[in-house]
């Protein structure tokens, strides 16, 4: 049941989770998935029942005897666990707030692996790659190579390494190891800081080699005190209740649904459009990685306003087009096909079906 991440199209899998190519989520078909029902209801045997859910994700429903019913368009989503506790929690602790701060602990040790890597590789006093995965190695822990292998969006597979650096992770894995004859180059996902250090060394590899003003573009904790003083200082109405101040923070305790509506719709939207989207009174490059991100977020808080909606009327239809058309821009952008393009740093293995939901709140 987990490959099935949505109920209105047929994606399956959780690799596309971040997929934000409307144009590639096809639509479930109301009439297989009647069909499909019935089979379920009219199967002899509970054998034959599991089948029919875990190869198709359905099983018969009582509503299926309304010869209306559309299970893509007339399922209510439950705004407070989906969209506010699921979505929009995922969104600003995952994606936003790995933007905005490094857990404290790490903070020096990614200074060092970024200064590790913007070290010459050729010319006079250059590292060899030796030496830098060395470097690397003792600098760098398992989650500052995490941070700086995501933030840089390097793709989170083994399986494209240059034949340079499998050899020299052989090698290394060879000596450290008591049975060297059985060391295999590294393939799949990475989850060891040699996979990571070998992800950044063949990362390394492809910059210019010996640049004095390379710079690594990674976050910085400064957003998140940005965000704390929106909230700290920004003056709201008397009924609006009030969020922790200390956003963020270990100690801030847990965010309920109602404290994420107010952070998403009211605080959040102003602080990162005042500092991803004012660069000295002017709006950034359209084509710059924080103003996608901001994009992709505002669309989200956008998004999220109109799901939790009271009533209907008839102009909100046109307004969830309107975040969808967002959307639907910026996957048709040459170079954002998927979520990953923009927030790389995302943690992989934290996946969230309610994801799925945002895009396809106007199609509801």
């Amino acid at each position: 049941m987990s490959d099935f991440i949505c109920t209105v199209c047929n994606l399956r899998g959780k690799h596309h989770i971040f997929n934000v190519n409307h144009d590639h989520r096809p639509r479930q078909s109301v009439e297989e998935l009647r069909r499909l029902s019935e089979a379920y209801r009219n199967a002899q045997t509970l054998s034959e029942r599991k089948k029919i859910l875990q190869t198709h994700g359905v099983r018969w429903s009582s509503f299926w005897l309304l010869e209306y019913w559309d299970p893509t368009q007339m399922l209510v989503i439950n705004a407070m666990h989906c969209i506010l506790e699921g979505v929009v929690h995922y969104h600003c602790c995952h994606t936003v707030s790995k933007d905005l701060k490094i857990p404290e602990q790490q903070v020096v040790s990614v200074v060092k692996v970024q200064k590790a890597l913007s070290l010459a590789i050729s010319g006079d006093k250059a590292l060899t790659l030796e030496q830098l995965w060395t470097r690397l190695d003792n600098q760098g822990t398992l989650g500052s190579l995490q941070f700086v292998a995501h933030t840089l969006g390097l793709p989170m597979t083994l399986d494209s390494l240059s034949s340079k650096v499998s050899m020299i992770h052989v090698q290394r894995a060879c000596r450290a190891s008591k049975k060297p004859g059985l060391v295999r180059a590294p393939t799949g996902l990475p989850t060891t800081k040699s996979h990571y250090i070998a992800l950044l060394v063949d990362w390394r590899l492809l910059q210019p080699h010996s640049s004095t003003a390379f710079i690594i573009p990674t976050g910085t904790p400064e957003p998140l005190s940005h965000i704390q003083q929106v909230i700290r200082y920004a003056t709201t109405a008397s009924w609006l209740n009030s969020v922790p101040k200390n956003y963020g923070e270990a100690n801030a305790g847990s965010i309920k649904a109602d404290k994420w509506r107010i952070l998403s719709t009211v605080y959040l939207p102003i602080a990162l459009i005042t500092l991803w989207g004012d660069d000295d009174g002017r709006a950034p490059p359209s084509d710059s990685f924080l103003m996608k991100a901001l994009d992709h977020t505002m669309a989200l808080f956008q998004a999220t306003i109109i799901a939790c909606k009271y009533t209907m009327t008839s102009s909100r239809p046109m307004e969830a087009t309107i975040v969808r058309t967002l959307v639907r821009t910026l996957s048709d952008a040459e170079d954002i096909i998927d979520l990953d393009d923009i927030i790389a740093h995302a943690a992989r293995y934290d996946y969230s079906h309610n994801r799925s939901v945002m895009l396809n709140l106007s199609r509801q």
